[in-house]
């Protein structure tokens, strides 16, 4: 059995991951782009200036390492951000899947220079752990390529600066669960911080029977703070007690903002 998918296999799981992205509001535009590995040296990618939404198989390239176009029944252009994908696969071989996008929680906080470390829920700390943010570097370019080069045998996922996340894995869901949970695990972070008000994380106890129980080993660099202590173990409170928040909305303003929630879901 071949440790890499077939190219038919690897189209079909680029176009799916790119349909999910454009449904979640992922991605805009022609925003994002997919590789699945086929081989010791070669790759399937999407195509430059297309929605993800789009995607067909024969839009779909084949890449060997070197950034050589081996095949392109579309005759489209491949992804300018090709070779970043590639030094995922150069700098840790057991990767055979890499997703980049532009969702907005993730986007926010690399654009304002923020890691994420809450240690929240189980999902978010074994599947995708610490997001850091690598510096920023023009898109497109080898400068960006390379600033990848720190993250990918340490962590799940990069935050490129002012820029967006860039997840790998050993199969392309793998890689794609990643970058859905990351994004879950940024709204999450700002809802309890932000909205509620109120954060009860997991303890550094808890969070290291998550880790062997589960049997995720994650590199210390990788691992979300967690304090020595914490209440979670104790009843919660009644949503009624929390705190009046410091800004109150109008009821028209409530109107508009329950409008757009509205128009949003139709899309």
């Amino acid at each position: 059995m071949s440790k890499y998918l077939s190219d038919l296999e690897a189209k079909d799981a680029i176009c799916l991951i790119g349909h999910k992205m454009y449904e979640r509001g992922f991605v805009n535009g022609n925003d994002g782009n997919i590789t699945v590995r086929v081989g010791d040296n070669v790759l399937i990618a999407t195509p430059s200036g297309v929605s993800k939404g789009d995607l067909t198989h024969d839009m779909l390239l084949k890449v060997d390492f070197d950034g050589n176009i081996l095949e392109n029944p579309g005759n489209y252009k491949v992804t300018s951000e090709i070779n970043m994908h590639l030094m995922v696969y150069k700098h840790n071989p057991a990767m055979k899947a890499t997703c980049h996008a532009h969702p907005f929680y993730l986007s926010s906080f690399a654009t304002a220079g923020i890691e994420v470390d809450l240690s929240s829920i189980p999902a978010s700390v074994l599947l995708v752990g610490k997001i850091p943010v690598a510096p920023y570097r023009c898109a497109g370019t080898m400068g960006l390529a390379e600033s990848v080069i720190p993250y990918v045998n340490k962590y799940n996922i990069v935050n490129l600066g002012n820029h967006g996340p860039l997840t790998w894995g050993t199969t392309p869901m793998e890689a794609w669960f990643r970058l859905e949970e990351a994004e879950s695990s940024c709204k999450l972070a700002v809802m309890t911080k932000y909205t509620l008000g109120r954060v009860r994380p997991l303890s550094r106890a808890q969070y290291e029977e998550l880790m062997s129980f589960h049997h995720v080993p994650l590199a210390p660099e990788a691992q979300v703070s967690a304090p020595e202590t914490t209440d979670n173990g104790e009843a919660a409170i009644p949503f009624t007690q929390l705190p009046d928040p410091a800004v109150r909305l109008s009821d028209d303003q409530l109107e508009r903002l329950a409008d757009m929630v509205v128009e949003r879901l139709k899309k």
